[in-house]
């Protein structure tokens, strides 16, 4: 049976107006083409259209003020003047981040009830019969997931339907025009202006063989993109601690000033470096040599200004097996180095001399030039050309060389171009080789006679600067394809990669709103003043097969990127903007680094951070960027005062984040850094410096390389006098022992080249509760289970040792749950190995305490309905009862009272000090009461005390009695009863049910009534003068007993003479009838005395 996950989410609104009517009307033609179906709302409109829906608000207080003027006095002196106003409104769009655009919204459950549209004056926009619906469904939004909505009233509810297999991670929403949005208790807040919109916490279930099981679900914001998190249905432990083994880290050691710009992985994990060597400004030497072949270096002597120079160290980094120059009588860079599958080094860079080393045959051994003197970390006198080189493994011969130039700079950024943010910027570029050994560069052009052909695009945007993409063939001899990319403002290529089918992916930087991004991708405008860039291109450089901006309103670049096994795109670059973070990612919040990952295609954005310090502009020059083969994401950089004093980002390295493992957790602002996430950018697993603290450590242009395993080889410029803290050269960048060179023995800089290796054998123990959610968790409560995840690398095997006499042998990284049998600390240890590492195994081990529970809970109770009970429970520092598994809490008390109307189950959660929890239930059985009735009615003859009659209704069979008030009890069902004496009587039906008493109980008057007979108005005799002239009731039986007046009772008192005419009428009578202006004679009364039966009868005046 299929299982079908449902998320729920209830939308309400708060205005000021109220009101709406049901459904989804559709349009007829009454509204404009664009829009599907509208509902009215509190306060505005809900609007229907492919892929997205909006609400509508407007200002219904201004409305009503207006409204309210309109009943102003008529205006005498001008009866035409009108009053305008314009009234304030938002729409707050709802984008489904990339969902299926076609999705159409689809109409069910149509209301009987219609309408009719007649607006204006044009009848093509008149529409009748137009139907409400209550239902619209957005079919396949998602991959597998449908958008339904509701009408509920004034209010709309909305599901997602997730089919099976289906991943609601693609769910991800944008409320644009929006204030604001606040998750408050779990309940989402749109600030529309004029009106709330509140969507409710988030339901989730799933029915599974016919049992519907909910399933935990709550909202995730941030940056204004909501989705949503499954705390329970995810396993969010990645945790992985990486400690890095710095292989080597060596100084070239050479005399002369020697840079560091770019480094490459070499056959069996040796090193290419390069930089740039000048044997005058500070004197020195740079012995080039060769220990790996007899023919010696293929360049050995220095050609002027400054030279490429290029070193290979063996895998330990204590042997240099050669240096060799590599250049003419005018200045040269390398820009990036690539060793292609022969193990023949392959070098790109820029170069200045008219004698620059070329071979015969190849594509242009003659230098253009072009482009005037001009510096770009160097100075270049002639102006520039792009060359490529390739030298044998032995670096023994220069197997081909070749210019590559136009008439202007070539290989080039303009240091005035706003693409060149960093030092080093100028010198930008990078080189890749295919299977065959073809050779592909990505870099710049400022020449538009540039030799592009074969290709989409031979035609230079004339905007300062192009990009570059070119096929070489592997001697050199010729250009393949070639082709411009850009348009009309300055455009550069940083980085080239291959996916998985031959296409080539590049990507930089352009302030060219014409850059030809294509229809459908990520980003298709400009959005600042540079933005970054990627584009897919086609194998054979036919086409371009997608492009794309990304960026800010402000500068944002990118300078590398890399693909997944998936060919997903990874890129990493520089942002001064507001770049996007999506939900759930690691971020630093307003840093100026960021990542980003698209689709395949180059339209979809997966996930987008930023991380640094927060200061709101890049801290690092980046240098390196690897997705490695587990798909953990490697970036590396330089910063700080060598940006600063070149008139470059104003910032350093201060306040970058770095993991508990780091090499190096300290900066003095201007050092080299390293950093690594997981896959999905989730978490932040290491990241560390590595600098002096007296140079400053920096990158001269280029490009550095990871390995695939997660080794960095990297050139770094360490050591220098220039912006040195002591104002000389010095020796503090971290070196490794037995290395080739630990001092720096040039009067300025010296290549420092090193490996990190985060592929070697580390044991690594990660404890972790059943569901996952307490990664490091050390201390358990029995009976609980605890998951032990082994996050070892480059094991082959691993032993459990579980501290408890059980142990387990494992082939996997799978991760093991274990039960201790009882209380008490136990060992754990885990050794990993591998034979075929340097160090064969390696231990970890972590403490284990497991706790009993202290807490415990009373019995179950039982009370009489009405009654009070206290619930006992102790033992714990927290409690928590509640009625139900799902209701909220109702007593954090460890002994609660409770008066239940029913029989309740209580659970209760006893947390004591060590977080062990007992939890069970609390019975509170409730005797029902006895729903006791009984009629009763007072029988008076108004000349004496009132009787009683009883009858008792109750319809059970329990035992029953009155309790008349005056000590009698019966158990007689027809009771009636006449009290001794005057007073108020409790009368009292008893039930009893099991131990438990019940009552129902009415307390009445029974007092003795004496109405008189005859009145004596205007009596003058002295015996009896003023004692019987009015009518008085009185109400007692002792010859002191009050008037009914007097008591306080309410008579209601009228008079009729003999024939039925009314005499005297009071109805709040106060003793003070005399019968005045009757006659003397009998006359008629009727007396309602409150709480008494009516008294009446005959009453003679005597006169």
């Amino acid at each position: 049976m299929l299982n079908r996950a449902v998320f729920l989410l209830g939308l309400c609104l708060s205005t000021d107006l109220l009101g709406g009517n049901p459904g989804f009307i559709e349009n007829k033609n009454q509204w404009s083409c664009g829009i599907d179906f509208v509902a009215s709302i509190p306060g505005g409109h809900m609007v229907l259209r492919p892929g997205q829906f909006s609400y509508s608000f407007i200002d219904y207080e201004k409305i009503n003020g207006l409204h309210d003027q309109s009943h102003t006095a008529f205006n005498e002196i001008n009866p035409n003047e009108s009053y305008s106003e314009a009234i304030a409104g938002r729409t707050v769009n709802v984008n489904f981040l990339n969902s299926n655009p076609d999705a159409v919204p689809k109409a069910s459950n149509r209301y009987k009830a219609y309408y009719n549209y007649f607006l204006g004056s044009d009848p093509t926009r008149w529409a009748s019969k137009v139907y409400a619906y209550e239902e619209i469904t957005y079919a396949s939004l998602y991959n597998g997931i449908d958008l339904k909505l509701f009408t509920r009233g004034h209010n709309i509810k909305y599901d997602f339907v997730v089919s099976p297999g289906a991943d609601p991670d693609q769910i991800k929403i944008v409320y644009a025009g929006a204030r604001s949005l606040l998750v408050k208790e779990g309940d989402l807040i749109v600030d529309g202006e004029f009106a709330e919109i509140m969507e409710k916490k988030p339901i989730a279930y799933q029915w599974v063989n016919g049992t519907q099981r909910f399933i935990a679900v709550d909202y995730a914001l941030a940056n204004n993109q909501l989705s949503f998190y499954f705390p329970d249905g995810y396993d969010p432990c990645y945790e992985l601690t990486i400690d890095p083994l710095i292989i080597f880290s060596t100084y070239s050691g050479f005399t002369a000033d020697n840079w560091g710009s770019t480094a490459t992985p070499g056959e069996n994990g040796k090193l290419y470096s390069a930089g740039v060597t000048n044997e005058t400004t500070f004197g020195g030497d740079f012995p080039a040599f060769n220990a790996e072949s007899q023919a010696g270096p293929f360049q050995v002597n220095y050609g002027g200004a400054y030279d490429v120079a290029i070193f290979k160290y063996d895998s330990a980094g204590q042997e240099m097996l050669y240096a060799s120059f590599l250049g003419g009588s005018d200045s040269e860079s390398p820009h990036s180095l690539i060793v292609n599958e022969a193990d023949e080094l392959i070098v790109l860079g820029t170069t200045s001399s008219f004698n620059y080393p070329t071979t015969s045959g190849v594509i242009d051994p003659t230098f253009n030039g072009g482009g005037g003197v001009t510096d770009h970390v160097v100075r270049y006198n002639n102006g520039s050309d792009i060359f490529v080189a390739k030298i044998s493994k032995d670096g023994s011969q220069l197997l081909a060389s070749t210019f590559l130039g136009g008439s202007n700079l070539d290989g080039l950024n303009p240091s005035n171009s706003p693409l060149v943010v960093n030092y080093g910027d100028q010198l930008r570029g990078d080189i890749i080789t295919d299977q065959q050994g073809d050779i592909f560069i990505s870099t710049v052009t400022s020449s538009v006679d540039f030799p592009v052909q074969n290709s989409f695009n031979t035609t230079h945007g004339a905007g300062g600067t192009d990009a570059v993409v070119m096929k070489l063939s592997s001697d050199l001899t010729q250009i393949l394809w070639g082709a411009f990319l850009g348009g009309s403002g300055m455009d550069a290529s940083h980085t080239i990669k291959f996916d998985s089918q031959g296409n080539i992916l590049v990507a930089g930087g352009t302030a060219s709103a014409n850059f030809p991004a294509t229809v459908g991708s990520y980003q298709q405008t400009l959005s600042g003043n540079v933005d970054g860039w990627i584009a897919k291109l086609k194998a054979d450089g036919s086409g371009i097969i997608t492009a794309t901006f990304t960026g800010t309103s402000s500068f944002d670049q990118v300078y590398f990127l890399d693909l997944n096994s998936n060919d997903e795109v990874y890129v990493y670059g520089q942002t001064s903007g507001p770049f996007p973070v999506t939900p759930g990612v690691y971020n630093n919040p307003g840093s100026g680094q960021f990542l980003q990952k698209l689709s395949s295609d180059l339209t979809t954005l997966k996930f987008s951070t930023v991380f640094g310090s927060g200061i709101g502009i890049p801290n690092i020059s980046p240098t390196a960027f690897l997705v490695n083969d587990c798909n953990n994401i490697y970036m590396t950089g330089w910063g700080g005062v060598v940006n600063q004093n070149t008139f470059h980002w104003n910032s350093n390295t201060l306040g970058m984040p770095v993991s508990g493992d780091a090499f190096q957790s300290t900066t003095s602002g201007s050092d080299f850094y390293f950093m690594v996430l997981t896959e999905d950018a989730t978490e932040f697993l290491y990241g560390t410096y590595m600098g002096g603290s007296l140079s400053r450590t920096h990158v001269d242009g280029g490009t550095s390389r990871f390995d695939k395993s997660g080794i960095v080889y990297h050139a770094v410029c360490s050591g220098c006098a220039a912006f040195n803290a002591q104002n000389q050269s010095s020796s503090d960048f971290p070196t490794t022992a037995n290395a080739w060179s630990r001092n720096n023995n040039s009067q300025n800089c010296n290549n420092a080249a090193f490996k990190f290796d985060l592929s070697s054998l580390r044991a690594r123990i990660v404890t972790n509760s059943i569901k996952l959610d307490q990664p490091g968790i050390k201390k358990i409560c029995y009976p609980d289970k605890i998951v032990f995840q082994n996050r070892s690398t480059g094991g082959q095997f691993y032993e459990w040792d579980f501290g408890d006499g059980t142990s387990e042998v494992k082939a996997d990284t799978v991760a093991i749950v274990h039960q201790y049998q009882k209380d008490g600390n136990y060992l754990v240890k885990l050794r990993a190995v591998d034979q075929g590492t340097c160090v064969g195994e390696d231990f970890d081990y972590v403490n284990i305490t497991v706790n009993k529970a202290k807490g415990w809970v009373g019995e179950d109770q039982t009370i009489c309905f009405g009654a009070e009970v206290q619930l006992q429970a102790g033992g714990g520092s927290h409690y928590e009862w509640t009625r139900t598994t799902k209701d909220s809490l109702v007593s954090q008390a460890a002994q609660p009272f409770f008066s239940p109307k029913d029989t309740t189950r209580y659970f209760v959660s006893v947390t004591d000090v060590n977080n062990c929890v007992v939890n069970d239930t609390v019975n509170v059985n409730v005797v029902p009461r006895i729903e006791l009735q009984f009629e009763f009615e007072k029988v008076a003859n108004c000349m004496d005390r009132a009787s009683i009659k009883l009858l008792n209704n109750t319809a059970t069979d329990e035992e029953q009695f009155f309790d008349l008030g005056d000590d009698r009890l019966t158990t007689e069902r027809q009771v009636t009863h006449t009290y001794e004496a005057d007073g108020n009587y409790r009368i009292r039906l008893v039930g009893k049910r099991e131990f438990c008493v019940f009552e129902e109980s009415v307390e009445l008057p029974f007092f003795t009534i004496r109405v008189p007979n005859v009145i004596t108005p205007g009596n003058t005799d002295a015996n009896s003068a003023g004692k019987n002239d009015t009518f008085r009731i009185i109400y007692g039986d002792s010859e002191d007993s009050p008037t009914t007046t007097e008591a306080g009772i309410r008579v209601s008192l009228v008079v009729y003479n003999r024939w039925g005419k009314l005499a005297y009428q009071n109805k709040n009578y106060d003793d003070s009838w005399a019968g005045e202006g009757l006659e003397a004679g009998t006359y008629y009364y009727e007396a309602e005395i409150e709480n008494e039966p009516t008294c009446k009868g005959w009453i003679q005046i005597i006169r």
